[in-house]
């Protein structure tokens, strides 16, 4: 009979010649065929490690981030004094969210192919499907950085979405579409444009179309998310900074 450790071995050593993405989705792949019997952290060494590792590579989600944010509060309120060695894990692990922001002037230098794939790893960590790649093109008298045609589908809500920054105009270009299961257009789905220090700097909603259109939305520099809203459902993309 296989053990959950011997299942955490086989683990690790799948894990330990894979790269970042397929590090990653194996660790998530494995808690999802083992979510009844998964330890608790600091029970079981081997999974402390693997989600330690797959955690260098998968963003996390707002929601992930708002658990780890409440779960790190009350391991704080148990230690008084707070110890050096906790102080230190919070700022390591601040660093470490502060990596996972993509910026998009990667994709115009030298690094551009390498920051096209990182994008893309983030958008599959947040179950996005890439349909167009990311890339950089120039436009007519501009030049665009493109971080291709998205989607994601939720229940029977099927949002798609095509995302460019026009370099020299500072401008964000956003073309998105909702349809349900059946190819209907879904109007009054509302997107919003987020700045992580000003909040929400756009908001529209989808016409009767399904779609939205925004060819310029003024953006300066800052830390920028798309936020999709419809029902009680919200996606969202990862943080991007211009």
């Amino acid at each position: 009979m296989t053990t959950l450790n011997d299942k955490l071995t086989q683990l690790a050593k799948a894990m330990a010649n894979a790269d970042e993405s397929a590090c990653a989705q194996s660790f998530e792949k494995f808690c999802q065929e083992n979510f009844q019997e998964l330890p608790l952290p600091g029970e079981n060494k081997l999974f402390d490690q693997a989600m330690w590792n797959a955690s260098q590579f998968a963003p996390l989600s707002k929601g992930d981030q708002a658990i780890v944010k409440k779960v790190t509060g009350n391991m704080l309120e148990a230690i008084n004094p707070v110890t050096v060695g906790v102080a230190n894990a919070v700022a390591t692990a601040a660093a470490a969210s502060e990596k996972s922001v993509f910026v998009l002037r990667e994709l115009v230098g030298q690094a551009r192919d390498s920051a096209a794939s990182i994008w893309q790893d983030m958008l599959s960590a947040q179950q996005w499907q890439q349909m167009v790649p990311a890339g950089a093109t120039r436009g007519v008298g501009a030049q665009l950085v493109s971080l291709g045609t998205f989607e994601r589908t939720v229940d029977d809500v099927r949002i798609q979405v095509n995302l460019g920054w026009l370099i020299d105009d500072n401008n964000l270009r956003v073309l998105l579409q909702a349809k349900d299961n059946d190819d209907n257009a879904i109007p009054q789905v509302e997107v919003r444009i987020t700045e992580n220090d000003r909040g929400v700097v756009f908001s529209r909603m989808t016409n009767q179309d399904g779609a939205m259109v925004a060819p310029a939305v003024k953006v300066g520099p800052g830390q920028y998310q798309i936020q999709v809203f419809w029902s009680d459902k919200v996606v969202e993309t990862p943080f991007f900074r211009i």
